[in-house]
C-alpha cells in the first residue's frame, strides 16, 4: 500500500472515528440515563397507592398545556407509563449506539478495501518480493516468474528502475 493510501486511511479513521465515537458516547450515556430513570420511576410507582400522603397530586407541564392530576389512582398508572416510555427510549438509544458501532466497522472495511483497490502499491521492490515468494512456494514457474519480473521492471511509471535495467 502506498504512503498516500495509508495517510487517507489514518485521516478517515482519525476524524471519522472521533465523531462516531463522540456520537456513540453521547447516545450511550443518554440511553443509559433514560433507562435508569425509567427504571427508578417504575420501581417507585407504587408509592402513590400505598402512601397517598407522600404523592397525592402530579403536575405535568408541556409546551402548550399544564395538566394537574390530584388522584393517586391516576398518578400510579401515569408513572408506570412514563417509566415504560423512558426505559423503552433508553434501550432504543442503546440499540442505536450498538448498531452505529457495527455499521462503523462495516463502513471502515469498505473504505479500506476501496482505498487499497484505488491506491495500488507503486513500490516495485515489494512487488518483486511478493513475486519471489510466489516462486519459492511453487505457485509460479521460472518462466512465469521471469515474465512477471520483466513486466514489473519495464513499467514506464517507475523511473527509478529504468536506470537499473
Amino acid at each position: 500500500m502506498s504512503d498516500s493510501a495509508s495517510l487517507i486511511k489514518l485521516g478517515y479513521r482519525g476524524i471519522g472515528g472521533f465523531f462516531v465515537g463522540l456520537l456513540m458516547f453521547t447516545l450511550g450515556v443518554t440511553g443509559f440515563a433514560l433507562a435508569l430513570a425509567g427504571g427508578i420511576i417504575l420501581a417507585l410507582s407504587w408509592i402513590p397507592l400505598v402512601f397517598p400522603e407522600v404523592v397525592n397530586s402530579m403536575t405535568i407541564e408541556g409546551v402548550g398545556a399544564q395538566i394537574f392530576i390530584d388522584s393517586p389512582e391516576l398518578v400510579t398508572p401515569l408513572l408506570i407509563v412514563i417509566g415504560i416510555v423512558l426505559v423503552a427510549v433508553g434501550f432504543l438509544l442503546l440499540l442505536l449506539t450498538y448498531s452505529m458501532g457495527k455499521g462503523a466497522i462495516i463502513v471502515d472495511k469498505e473504505i479500506s478495501s476501496s482505498i487499497d483497490r484505488n491506491f495500488r502499491s507503486k513500490d516495485r521492490i515489494s512487488q518483486l518480493e511478493r513475486l519471489g515468494a510466489l516462486k519459492e512456494r511453487g505457485i509460479l514457474t521460472q518462466e512465469q516468474f521471469e515474465a512477471e519480473r520483466t513486466k514489473i521492471l519495464s513499467d514506464p511509471s517507475n523511473e527509478k528502475f529504468q536506470a537499473i535495467k
